[in-house]
């Protein structure tokens, strides 16, 4: 009676693992997606070494049938240098750009500091202070072609462009048109199908 039992113990001993092995198999294509994503921002964190890390944030899209823009808005400590960690890994579909401003949108004359396209599948890094002397680069020109102003109140102006700071930023990231998709299920009935895709911004600055 006893090897009996023990026979039935081994045989569910020996079930149990494989029956682990398949939930873990049997993950959803959220969860598996959830999985990569966590995986995306440690490498994303990862890449701003050695500056001290101050936060990120994950940016989910729909590619829709037009060209259009998600902007985000992060803030900066103004004498910092900070660096900008993207990862795009979660841009498997059609590649996007990234806009980087010193103003929200609504404001015409906003300053672009930084642009790159076709960004798709990738790990990039950038920092605030060539943002900086682009937005000080801006400033000047709008200043000589002030030609009605004092030389004093050009001097005050002049101080002021030297010494800016980014006390934001404005992240734009482009989303291309893409062809509508449809499928069909077993009934016969049509549905849209949503293309998604996801990327990531990790933020840290010197901390010198």
């Amino acid at each position: 009676m006893i090897s009996k039992y023990l026979f039935l113990f081994l045989i569910i001993f020996n079930l149990i693992p494989n029956f682990e092995a398949q939930k873990e198999v049997e993950l959803s294509p959220y969860q598996e997606r959830l999985i990569q994503l966590k995986e995306f921002r440690k490498n994303c964190r990862i890449a701003l070494r050695p500056f001290r890390y101050d936060g990120s944030l994950t940016s989910h899209f729909t590619y829709k049938e037009f060209d259009y823009a998600k902007e985000v808005e992060i803030a900066t400590i103004q004498n910092e240098n900070y660096r900008l960690s993207f990862n795009s890994m979660g841009v498997s579909y059609e590649p996007i750009g990234i806009k980087i401003y010193d103003k929200p949108k609504k404001y015409k004359t906003r300053v672009l500091l930084y642009e790159i396209s076709d960004v798709a599948s990738s790990e990039f890094t950038t920092e605030t202070n060539e943002m900086v002397e682009k937005l000080k680069q801006a400033k000047n020109e709008e200043l000589a072609k002030k030609t009605e102003i004092s030389d004093q109140e050009r001097a005050y102006q002049q101080k002021i462009i030297d010494n800016i700071r980014l006390k934001k930023l404005f992240i734009n990231y482009i989303i291309p048109y893409t062809e509508r998709g449809y499928k069909i299920d077993e009934e016969g009935n049509e549905s849209r199908v949503l293309t998604k895709g996801s990327i990531i911004l990790a933020v840290g600055y010197n901390n010198l």
